[in-house]
């Protein structure tokens, strides 16, 4: 299907299809309860993310269906409807539940900064030195990684310590590079859009950052669309340099679990592996992905434990163009 047929099945399905196929589910006692504590407790809870898929040929869609609960997965009443609805042209996988890119693996101390390295908010594990960008307004450099690497999911002040390498790699107070300057709050009720951050490097801390090991030379910032399909590459803290492609742009309703409860993202996009092993895994939040020519495209963030051609799990990232764009910032090499 084209495109823009895809983009308003998506919502049609959305709204029409997906409710009562899991209200039916509920009633008839067929997900698991799980128990939180009463300040965790939000309303978003990991059901069906709907999407755009790589479709048979070049100029092709098909709608991209993400299952979230294995109860969703057996009902074959919901996967009948919207196989009908959008003509049998979909691409179905269960994914299980999503969570942030926080597992602690070792990574050393670099100087100068590295892009692809262990940092932290002071009081977390360790993610990823995403790129060394620029400031809009000052024109200084600044860390740029997720909100829950840099900012402690909302817990954090300006000002805040930023260390490399991360606390989990042996990362100390005298470790420091960065203050935290910017981030975008993760809101626990409403879609999001990002999970994002910035730390303005301290005076006399070098950085590079043009250089991703084990890829190439940063080319600034990606200006055309993502597209379904579209070949991409990271460098991250735990799983290094490793190839994918995008097998889903715009996908909406993404739960994530945080420490702040289930979060929802939108507009998000899907990456799987094109090789033997993930893609991603936990460390890996905060990687700048790259597209074939080496422009960055997409901040990541989270990923599953399952899926993707390979069976080892699908990595979720924020379209590039809104990071730059709420924190004011450019990438190097534009």
């Amino acid at each position: 299907m084209k495109l823009e047929s895809a983009r308003a099945l998506k919502l049609e399905i959305a709204s029409e299809v997906v409710p009562p196929a899991v209200a039916a589910i509920s009633a008839a006692g067929g997900f698991s309860v799980t128990t939180f504590a009463l300040h965790k407790l939000t309303n978003a809870e990991p059901l069906v993310a709907l999407g755009v898929a790589p479709g048979k040929t070049e100029n092709d869609v098909r709608l991209a269906v993400r299952l979230q609960r294995h109860s969703l997965e057996r009902s074959g009443g919901l996967l009948e409807n919207i196989r009908k609805r959008a003509k049998n042209e979909v691409d179905v996988r269960f994914v299980g539940r999503i969570a942030k890119h926080a597992l602690p693996w070792y990574r050393q101390r670099q100087r100068p900064l590295q892009c692809g390295c262990s940092v932290g908010h002071f009081k977390i594990t360790a993610g990823t030195i995403g790129a060394i960008a620029r400031q809009r307004k000052t024109g200084h450099d600044v860390i740029l990684s997720n909100n829950h690497v840099l900012a402690n999911e909302n817990d954090a002040k300006a000002g805040d310590a930023i260390l490399q390498a991360g606390a989990f790699d042996k990362g100390k107070m005298k470790d420091a590079v960065a203050k935290l300057t910017k981030w975008v709050d993760l809101r626990p009720n409403g879609a999001n859009l990002l999970d994002a951050a910035i730390a303005a490097l301290s005076k006399g801390i070098d950085a590079d950052p043009l250089d991703y090991k084990g890829i190439g030379t940063l080319a600034g910032a990606r200006i055309a669309p993502l597209s379904p399909g579209m070949a991409v590459s990271k460098v991250g803290r735990t799983t290094g340099v490793t190839h994918g492609r995008i097998s889903a742009i715009e996908l909406d309703k993404v739960v994530i679990q945080y420490d702040l409860g289930m979060i929802s993202f939108d507009d998000q996009v899907e990456i799987e592996s094109t090789g033997a092993t993930s893609f991603s895994a936990g460390g890996d939040s905060g990687s700048l992905i790259l597209d074939g020519e080496n422009r960055g495209c997409a901040l990541l963030f989270a990923g599953s434990e399952t899926g993707g051609s390979n069976g080892r799990g699908l990595t979720y990232a924020n379209p590039l163009a809104i990071v730059l764009k709420r924190l004011a910032i450019d990438l190097h090499g534009n």
